[in-house]
């Protein structure tokens, strides 16, 4: 098997009791931004909306509102939830495009220059190919790469997660792709599907719609197959050790007193125990996976050690 591992991921999660302790934290607002730095139709913006639908039923104040503010591979959402006030009416929904922005010196700021709020899922990375793609396979891109330098045409959100992905795969395959800049999934899948490109990351949901007429299904980057989407191989089939997760996650503006972090960190763990909300994540293929404040800020210090210590290795560093 070739040694080609990578292993980025990225998590988010809330809440505990509705009546827990720092439950009733005061909020100055009716409603809170829940900005989702992509457009909508994304799998950010689909698991925002789940999660906002659960929490507003459960009666908590502030309501939550999502909001798209698209732009710059998702940077400029992310810059605005960085600068707004810290008092609980703004946060962010958000995986490690955080990081990859910021090793590849796109913005000024990381991860740790907001307040982590809750770890919230974790969903394995698909790759996919156009419909006349000159491949089928996996395997079959990595040889057609290699013998046609260049050549192969692949979507990203420049700077985000889906690009640092794509600069690690080459650098872990030995090949080179000619990345094209897309504004976010919904867009990427668009080019897919018009044979602008030829390969490109897509969510399950846009894998279950269009797999295997309209998408061809190279690989899902992790362990075993999915169980929604069992047609699909995983790369270490075709002889590719390489997983890669997308987690998502809360996000506030660094400085929110501990209060009302503590309070968003209880609510967000009775919304992910909502059986409905596991329902629908498992069908976009996304796992729960919990973590409180405290928690996922260690998780957030040891993703960004671990990216930058790749972001090094491949030459692409270039934090400010």
């Amino acid at each position: 098997m070739k040694n080609v591992k990578a292993i980025l991921g990225l998590s988010a999660g809330i809440a505990i009791l509705a009546g827990g302790a720092f439950a009733q934290a005061e909020m100055s607002c009716e409603t809170a931004r829940l900005v989702v730095p992509y457009g909508a139709g994304g799998g950010s913006d689909l698991q925002a909306r789940i999660i906002a639908e659960s929490y507003n039923k459960l009666g908590y104040k502030p309501q939550l509102q999502v909001i798209n503010i698209t732009g710059q591979g998702g940077s400029k959402g992310a810059s605005e939830v960085q600068k707004a006030d810290a008092d609980g009416c703004t946060m962010l929904f958000q995986h490690e495009a955080i990081l990859a922005s910021y090793l590849t010196g796109r913005v000024d700021f990381s991860w740790d220059d907001f307040a982590p709020a809750a770890m919230i899922n974790v969903e394995p990375a698909i790759f996919a190919a156009s419909p006349n793609a000159p491949f089928k396979d996996f395997a079959g891109m990595v040889s057609y790469a290699k013998e046609h330098e260049g050549e192969v045409l692949a979507a990203a959100s420049i700077a985000s997660n889906t690009h640092f992905i794509l600069l690690q795969l080459q650098d872990d395959l030995g090949i080179n792709f000619n990345i094209i800049g897309y504004e976010g999934g919904r867009e990427r899948v668009t080019a897919l599907l018009s044979d602008t490109v030829h390969v490109g990351q897509v969510g399950e949901s846009d894998a279950r719609q269009y797999f295997p007429d309209q998408l061809t299904a190279l690989a899902i980057f992790s362990k075993e197959r999915s169980k929604t989407l069992p047609d699909v191989p995983t790369a270490v089939e075709q002889d590719f050790d390489i997983e890669i997760n997308v987690t998502r996650g809360i996000m506030m503006p660094k400085g929110t007193p501990d209060d009302i972090l503590a309070a968003y960190s209880e609510r967000f763990e009775q919304v992910v125990q909502d059986p409905a909300v596991v329902e629908a994540m498992t069908k976009m293929g996304a796992s729960v996976r919990y973590m409180g404040s405290e928690d996922y800020s260690s998780w957030w210090a040891e993703q960004g050690d671990r990216w930058e210590t790749v972001a090094k290795e491949i030459g692409i560093y270039r934090a400010k």
